[in-house]
């Protein structure tokens, strides 16, 4: 009869699950030339389709793209200027891909391992990877100091990979990327609460802790603070986790650092001049022109006449 019955092979390791379909999209809001640098980095070191998605400019961007897609490859849009979780919403709703790489305009990718290490990390419980924002009490940069404010856990979004279906089915149950502060002075009697959570924009005022209301305020991440600010994602990463009961793929806090360069607020100081805890505008605008003729070989006159 047949020969000796051959031993089955001993079981190796599960093949890496394929990579999604994916897209890096960048919002842009007049900030070209951060812009430009942010899409430079993208297109060398995640290797994705990229988009840039023009929202309102008044600093001829959308021009000065249509120019640059002459020689870099990335799909260019427009979309009215909302804020920026309402942007996200709506391009989450829009978009056929699988998945979306979020890079803020005023971030740079800056390791060919990132993105790997991203959809490495995306296993079928998480509806993201990238860097965990841990939540935290507010510092002097929001004008309050000790246990006071309390910023909500969210996924870091500057630079995120994050599966469009489960975010989609977020938002159809009503959730968002909108920022919201929740104040927690009174909540049982939200317009006075919210009355008084005014009083820490106001010198003499935020001396004033109300302890005698502390028993009132309902705890939140362990604590009982008199206000929790979510920041765009922080609602949505709520959400997943506790009614989706989907994960987070947090990639080592040591690699954050050297993955991802951020001037943080860029967009936010161009569109409000008087903005605090940002980065500065033409500093930043000058370092990335530098950079994305010195690191990316791109030289673009134009940006030089700012």
């Amino acid at each position: 009869m047949g020969g000796p019955e051959s031993s089955p092979e001993p079981p190796g390791p599960r093949p890496p699950a394929p990579p999604p379909d994916a897209e890096a999209v960048i919002i842009n809001c007049s900030t070209k030339e951060q812009t430009t640098l942010a899409l430079a980095s993208v297109l060398r070191h995640a290797r994705l389709p990229a988009a840039v998605i023009d929202c309102e400019s008044t600093d001829g961007s959308y021009r000065f793209f249509r120019r640059l897609q002459e020689r870099l490859p990335f799909r260019l849009a427009r979309m009215p200027l909302r804020r920026h979780g309402i942007s996200l919403d709506r391009i989450f709703r829009e978009t056929e891909r699988e998945a979306l790489l979020l890079v803020d305009s005023d971030a740079e990718i800056l390791r060919d391992d990132l993105l790997p290490a991203m959809t490495g990390a995306l296993g079928p419980a998480a509806y993201g990877s990238g860097f965990l924002h841990r939540g935290q009490w507010l510092g002097t940069n929001h004008l309050v100091a000790g246990n006071v404010g309390y910023y909500a856990p969210r996924m870091w979004i500057p630079c995120v990979l994050l599966k469009v279906a489960p975010v989609r089915a977020a938002l159809d149950a009503g959730a968002s990327f909108r920022d919201r502060v929740v104040c927690n002075e009174m909540p049982q009697l939200p317009a006075l609460s919210r009355l008084l959570q005014l009083r820490f924009r106001v010198p003499l005022l935020r001396r004033l802790t109300l302890d005698a209301l502390r028993g009132l305020r309902r705890t939140y991440f362990g604590a009982r603070p008199h206000y929790v600010c979510y920041d765009t994602g922080a609602l949505l990463h709520e959400h997943l986790a506790d009614a989706q009961r989907l994960a987070f793929a947090a990639l080592p806090d040591e690699m954050w650092p050297a993955a991802v360069r951020h001037d943080h607020g860029v967009t936010r100081r161009r569109l409000r001049r008087h903005m605090r805890n940002a980065a500065d505008l033409d500093q930043t605008r000058r370092e990335a022109v530098a950079r994305i003729e010195a690191v990316y070989g791109l030289r673009l006159p134009e940006l030089d006449a700012r």
